[in-house]
């Protein structure tokens, strides 16, 4: 178990990260494994935690920004409607897919604490340790809260960047 500050995830760095499987708001089947091949950030949120939809904007703008380079978001809403969902989809103009977990068994599998939660992974969709974001933690391999994600942040994961996909921790 990673001892990292910010919080234990129950994975290791290089840990393949659990499946994932649902639906999206329009009953549409989406797995975690068809992002498989991009560095992907996955996000764990709620339309009804105020945190969670005042970064669904930032984490708009880096997907837009570097969907074409490798990188992929995919949205986890934990105790959710497809309804309410959708609603906030077009509500802030989502693009990045979103699985609906209204069983909680992402949520269990991940052993997420608050909302929102995010990981990194790789390529090949191993947890990896990242420096936070905001500079709130040192390297974590879970992300608790939310963040003002930049795109200069996603950057340095992606196979272009000077860094590589290294872990991000340098």
């Amino acid at each position: 178990v990673c001892s990292c500050s910010g919080g234990s995830t129950g994975f290791n760095p290089g840990d393949k990260a659990p499946e994932i499987k649902g639906t999206d708001s329009k009953g549409n089947s989406v797995a975690l494994s068809q992002y498989q091949g991009k560095v992907t950030l996955l996000n764990f949120w709620a339309t009804w935690c105020a945190p969670c939809v005042a970064e669904l904007p930032l984490l708009q703008t880096i997907y837009d920004t570097h969907k074409d380079k490798g990188f992929q978001i995919v949205a986890i809403a934990v105790d959710d409607t497809p309804e309410a969902v959708q609603k906030m989809k077009d509500a802030v103009g989502l693009t990045f897919p979103i699985i609906i977990d209204t069983d909680s068994q992402s949520k269990r599998k991940y052993g997420i604490q608050g909302l929102p939660e995010s990981f990194v992974l790789d390529a090949q969709q191993q947890v990896l340790v990242v420096n936070d974001p905001d500079g709130k933690s040192g390297p974590v391999t879970r992300i608790i809260g939310p963040r003002a994600w930049k795109e200069k942040w996603v950057a340095q994961f992606l196979p272009s960047s000077p860094a590589g996909s290294a872990a991000g921790a340098q």
